[in-house]
């Protein structure tokens, strides 16, 4: 996947020295964090209402920004123009204000809540529990298989190195601190290319990208960790408009390198050099310091990106097995499932067809999770909400395979094959119906089984929800010192003074003379 241009690379003791000195600096950073957080799991994982709203303002930007954003995000512009780069900023950057939505309505439930995966335990049991941590463990994996991608191909294509050695070392190096010249394009050359005009794809894209990201984002657990660190519910409004607008303007300007790249001519839809490669073949035409500045940036977004992602696995793997399990076990089954990733990615897979697939599994399997938010649903069962996120994944199959007209071609839209090459609106149907078809399933799998039980005379299944919230708490303080102030009161009105009571019977005598 990397371009053969001849344009400047880094040298191999050059490359060395960037990528090692970056790489040492991030570990050296990292143990120090995890040292002043005294090794408390409970601070690893969460920080639960600890942060301000610029701290997590840029904190979602930071979770948003990976290496794989100088494949990705170039590609959307190369195939549907400046339209599609806003689609795709809009798209990455408004899914946010639904965690100022839905965070609250976690912490309405339950307001000692810090991950899905504990409410998803709580609220439908153990079985869904392990499909959803499944579902997590799979969708992280996939994301970290794209960011290693990309770093494969930025050392093959800036560097003389072998890129296994330090993807190798990137995944250890995160592992370890995570547990502890110019280019003009001219006027002429961008009317020729076009990519300024809006395109039916452009417009699709705001209807695609913002479904699967926005999906794609409740299903990862750095995004929750860091909604659940809010301060406030107030602090996480502010927090995602912040991160809005820097999400929105960055991937706006990395998005550009696209159609800038082929309005310059270093990117030809003929020349035969993939669009995700459009970003680099722009970085080749530069002076050799640019390519190394690049190459420090991408080694540290990938590195920022990767142990967002193995703090993630290793919360929902933690999760998985209730926190009885040694958490050396839990990390060291992280390590292990580096391996398979490391594989993936040596296969140098479309980056932006590897997001999509773990996007449109969030999107199939998501809605009835969150139905468990609702107390009208109060009915669904875990049965239920197991059957919508199967149902969800087969509406995907059946769509597929009534438009493009045959079993199998229609079962692979899954795996979302083309990516959005595609000149059908294959993608835009698939992420449509992902979703409705879990809400269908869900409900009419409920409707059936409500309908059995009665049949059969049994109770029917209603959630009740008795965790005892901090308001539920404040109550009983305030009930407890209401009870004493009466206590006292009553304490008073029972033990009084002998000066009080030889007046009382004074008054007494005084009144029964008097009659």
């Amino acid at each position: 996947m990397a371009d053969d241009s001849s344009g400047p690379k880094v040298s191999g003791p050059a490359a060395n020295a960037l990528i090692y000195v970056t790489l040492i600096l991030f570990l050296i950073l990292g143990i120090f964090a995890g040292w002043r957080s005294h090794r408390n799991s409970g601070l690893f994982l969460k920080a639960t209402r600890s942060q301000s709203k610029w701290s997590l303002g840029l904190n979602f930007l930071a979770i948003n920004i990976g290496s794989g954003i100088f494949y990705s995000l170039p590609e959307v512009g190369t195939i549907a123009g400046i339209t599609g780069v806003f689609a795709y900023a809009f798209g990455a950057a408004a899914p946010l204000f639904i965690f100022a939505i839905v965070g609250p309505m976690f912490r309405k439930h339950n307001t000692r809540q810090w991950s899905m995966t504990a409410f998803i335990m709580e609220r439908y049991g153990r079985p869904m529990h392990i499909v959803y941590s499944v579902i997590c463990t799979l969708f992280v994996g996939m994301y970290m298989v794209s960011e290693l991608t990309t770093i494969y191909g930025v050392f093959e294509l800036l560097t003389p190195l072998k890129p296994l050695p330090p993807m190798i070392i990137i995944c250890v190096i995160t592992t370890i601190y995570t547990a502890f010249r110019c280019v003009h394009p001219s006027k002429e050359d961008i009317e020729r290319v076009g990519l300024v005009k809006p395109t039916k794809m452009g417009g699709e894209l705001f209807v695609i990208l913002t479904l699967a990201i926005g999906f794609s984002d409740m299903y990862h657990q750095g995004f929750w960790q860091r909604t659940f660190a809010s301060r406030n519910d107030s602090d996480l409004r502010w927090a995602t408009l912040i991160g809005f607008c820097l999400v929105f303007v960055v991937t706006t300007l990395i998005g550009m390198a696209g159609p800038l790249a082929a309005w310059a001519g270093t990117w030809s839809l003929e020349s035969g050099v993939p669009g995700s490669s459009a970003f680099f073949t722009l970085v080749s035409s530069l002076a050799g310091w640019v390519s190394g500045l690049v190459l420090v940036t991408t080694v540290s977004l990938s590195c920022c990106a990767i142990d967002t992602c193995q703090t993630a696995m290793f919360a929902s793997l933690y999760d998985l097995v209730e926190q009885k399990v040694n958490i050396w076990v839990v990390r060291a089954t992280v390590i292990l499932l580096n391996v398979p990733v490391i594989f993936l990615a040596m296969r140098a897979p479309d980056i932006l067809q590897v997001y999509l697939m773990a996007d449109l599994l969030a999107a199939a399997t998501l809605m009835p999770v969150l139905f468990g938010l609702i107390k009208r649903l109060n009915f669904l069962h875990w049965t239920d909400a197991i059957v919508g996120c199967f149902g969800g994944i087969i509406t995907v199959g059946i769509f597929g395979q009534i438009y493009l007209g045959n079993r199998h071609d229609g079962w692979r839209l899954l795996l979302i094959e083309g990516g959005l090459y595609t000149t059908d609106e294959r993608v835009l149907g698939a992420f449509c119906l992902a979703p409705v078809g879990s809400v269908v399933f869900t409900f009419a799998f409920a409707y059936v089984r409500r309908a059995f039980t009665k049949l059969l005379g049994r109770e029917q299944y209603l959630y009740v929800n008795t965790i005892r919230t901090d308001e539920d708490d404040e109550d009983n303080d305030s009930a407890k010192d209401r009870a004493i102030d009466q206590s006292s009161n009553d304490d008073t009105a029972h033990h009084q003074s002998p000066e009080s009571d030889r007046d009382d019977q004074a008054k007494r005598r005084l009144a029964a003379a008097s009659h």
